[in-house]
């Protein structure tokens, strides 16, 4: 009875040690998963401190941030799409007017058919009979059947299509002595297809610049025996000359391509010049030159003009960019040059005036000159 009681005080032992070892490792267990986070470096990290106010604001921004890029790309749909129905309208314009001509042909076509098999000798025929109504003779045949007849596609016509082109630009005045640029240049044209790569337009363009005349007679050639003194208090090292130049001109243009919205295209023409000339400060002076022998000369200045008259022939190229149906921009290069020199002239009638010789001097130089000049405009279609 001993022994058993002694057997079974060892197995309460047993149950109570593994009890307790149970104890304490759910205990661990619990200290390590509610411990401090720790980060790679070793370092406890403090725990993120948030509430519900704050979450929702964070969901509000991701709400928004989802919904920027949303409203992108809808944005850029609607651009496309906007794009695409404009090009749909403009085919579907197209289309109509080609179905209407063709349904116009068609149908004059089902009438001289009708009019011949039925030997109709109506007024309504009339247009389909050779010789008038007495001179027709129509045999029987085979039943002729109705069909639609195919229709060409159409060519441009002379005034089906007029197009405006107002325009402004720059342009360089390169001479054998003068490298100048123009303040100033613009223009207007008037323009219509005659085929559907050709067209012939008619335009009118003004240029305008000032520049100093360093060069002018007696400031650098002859200032021997001459009293240069006066002439510099008068004027200064060199007078300020302004030139104007109005052209007309017809020129036609061949199209490379015809694309929907870029036409490239080469072209030429021909300009009639009215071109004036003149010092801007043209206050009266009269100044002495001295030319040997106890020989005095006073010499008048003020006044001095040179208008004159030529031809240029121009060469250009440049391309035509279609924004809508009626509305478009230009952009061209252009190269000018005079042909046949001057051939009308209408100077001031100034008596011992050496300027007047230089200005006329510089005319017929800038009439030879070659002129580079690149143009911007608007192009309207009607």
């Amino acid at each position: 009875m001993k022994t058993k009681n002694s057997v079974t005080s060892k197995v309460f032992m047993t149950l109570a040690l593994t009890l307790c070892t149970f104890t304490g490792a759910f205990a661990n267990e619990d200290a390590i998963l509610n411990s401090d986070p720790i980060d790679i470096n070793g370092y406890v990290q403090e725990a993120p401190v948030s509430d519900q106010e704050l979450e929702k604001v964070k969901g509000e921004l991701r709400r928004q941030k989802q919904a920027i890029i949303i409203n992108k790309e809808k944005k850029k749909k609607y651009n496309e799409l906007s794009r695409t129905t404009e090009k749909l309208a403009d085919e579907t314009e197209d289309m109509i007017e080609e179905r209407k001509e063709s349904q116009e042909t068609i149908d004059r076509f089902n009438k001289k058919i009708d009019c011949l098999m039925n030997n109709n000798a109506g007024d309504e025929c009339a247009e389909f009979v050779k010789g008038g109504r007495d001179t027709v003779k129509v045999t029987q045949a085979a039943p002729v059947e109705q069909v639609e007849a195919k229709v060409a596609p159409k060519e441009g016509k002379m005034g089906d299509v007029i197009k405006i082109l107002p325009y402004s630009g720059f342009t360089s005045i390169q001479s054998e002595n003068e490298n100048l640029e123009a303040n100033l240049t613009m223009g207007l044209r008037v323009e219509s297809d005659i085929t559907e790569r050709f067209s012939v337009g008619l335009g009118f363009n003004y240029m305008n610049f000032q520049s100093t005349d360093f060069a002018n007679s007696y400031s650098n050639y002859y200032r021997t025996g001459f009293n240069y003194n006066d002439y510099s208090q008068a004027y200064g090292n060199g007078r300020e000359v302004e030139y104007s130049n109005l052209s007309f001109e017809i020129y036609s243009k061949y199209f490379i391509t015809k694309t929907e919205r870029f036409r490239p295209y080469i072209g030429g023409g021909l300009s009639y010049n009215r071109s004036q000339l003149n010092y801007l400060d043209n206050r009266d002076q009269q100044i002495q030159y001295n030319s040997g022998f106890n020989s005095q000369r006073v010499y008048q200045f003020g006044d001095e003009e040179v208008i004159s008259s030529h031809m240029k022939v121009n060469l250009v190229g440049g391309t035509e960019i279609i924004f809508t149906k009626n509305f478009g921009m230009n952009l061209e290069l252009q190269y000018a040059r005079g042909l046949g020199g001057n051939f009308g002239s209408d100077n001031a009638d100034i008596n011992n005036a050496p300027d007047q010789d230089r200005l006329q001097a510089l005319s017929d130089e800038l009439i030879e000159a070659n002129l580079f000049s690149v143009f911007a405009g608007v192009l309207v279609l009607f």
